[in-house]
């Protein structure tokens, strides 16, 4: 199940609006992926769940690329979305653990507890750059984005399993275009969703060494999806057990509503809001320091890179990231940019990876 839920790929870190509005017309594109896991390897995590376990209870990737042009403080373009969001019980991680490679269970209940939302999603956005104060000092950038979809995962799964044995109960609430849980109940076409975000960025030259910034992505989500698959309800086994009399009994209850039959509903998806504020310090010409702080649902990322400015507005950074243990190197100018960013150059050993990338020209 992890590894079906799990092929996702790569998510999105901070990135402010791509370009300025100095020139009047300009022609831009970005991509940006990321991906963390916390209780595998993120190799491990996709395929065989197989590398040590370790504390965590989240994973998500984000991703998006978008091309478009700008005119003077306005920029219109094409979006293809990737997002992946899963939250855990670290019991049900160890359970799978176990389970995957064979391993004695304790005689005990364990947790079996997650939540995922996945979706895939291509449209088109809408930006205005909104100038205020002395010399157009703060930036405040609504981005509006406008989408359809046809492939997405909603799952609300939680109960509890004893040790390796068939006895437990799992409640499921579960809305999809493709059934990877159960198998059985995929919709003979796929649903058709139209949904939209908001995005709010906005920057503030506050004197000529400090900027600051903020980044709220998805502050509003919203895809409405017709005709989805569903799964909801409840499941119980009991083992077999023996009365006084030698006679054995069993008890299994499955009570679930599903969409077999032609039985599709509608459904909502949303999406939890990513939160990303900056402070950027010009200490002289040569050299800048950056303190990004993110907030991607429960998980918290502090990040410390350096810079150092050479050539006509080109700068090398470096940094490191806190939570995610990550190091980055990168190198921009106003009009390209690329950073990298993981744990480990391993891959078969990173739990976090991002790439960054930009290109922008101006007329």
């Amino acid at each position: 199940m992890k590894k079906k839920i799990l092929l996702l790929g790569f998510s999105t870190a901070l990135l402010s609006p791509l370009a300025t509005a100095n020139n009047q017309f300009q022609i831009f594109t970005h991509f940006d992926a990321e991906i963390y896991t916390e209780a595998q390897p993120v190799q491990a995590f996709i395929d065989d769940f197989d590398a040590p376990i370790k504390s965590g209870d989240s994973a998500f990737t984000y991703n998006i690329f978008e091309v478009g042009v700008g005119y003077g403080n306005f920029k219109v373009g094409l979006q293809s979305r990737y997002d992946y969001v899963l939250n855990f019980d670290p019991d049900t991680a160890l359970y799978t653990y176990l389970e995957k490679n064979d391993l004695p269970f304790e005689d005990r209940f364990y947790r079996y507890q997650l939540d995922a939302k996945q979706v895939t999603s291509n449209g088109m956005f809408v930006s205005y750059d909104f100038k205020f104060l002395d010399k157009n000092a703060l930036t405040i950038t609504p981005k509006l984005s406008v989408f359809a979809s046809t492939h997405f995962q909603d799952a609300s799964v939680d109960g509890r399993i004893f040790s390796d044995e068939v006895e437990g109960s799992i409640t499921a609430d579960y809305n999809f275009s493709k059934d990877i849980l159960f198998k059985e109940f995929t919709p003979s076409n796929n649903p058709e969703g139209l949904g939209y975000s908001l995005d709010i960025f906005a920057d503030w030259q506050v004197n000529d060494e400090l900027k600051v910034g903020l980044s709220v992505k998805d502050l509003l989500y919203k895809t409405d999806f017709d005709d989805t698959g569903s799964v909801k309800g409840q499941t119980t086994e009991i083992p077999f057990s023996e009365d006084e009399n030698g006679d054995v009994t069993s008890t299994p209850t499955v009570s679930l509503q599903t969409s077999a039959f032609g039985n599709t509903q509608s459904h909502t998806l949303d999406m939890e809001m990513r939160i990303a504020a900056f402070a950027d310090y010009r200490i002289n010409q040569r050299y800048s320091t950056v303190l990004t702080i993110k907030q991607y649902d429960e998980d918290t990322f502090s990040q410390l890179k350096g810079r150092v400015h050479f050539w006509d507005h080109w700068k090398v950074q470096a940094g490191y990231e806190t939570k995610s243990e990550a190091f980055l190197v990168g190198i921009e100018n106003e009009y390209f940019g690329l950073n990298l960013q993981t744990d480990s150059l391993d891959l078969d050993k990173a739990y976090y990876a991002n790439v960054n990338w930009y290109m922008n020209i101006k007329f």
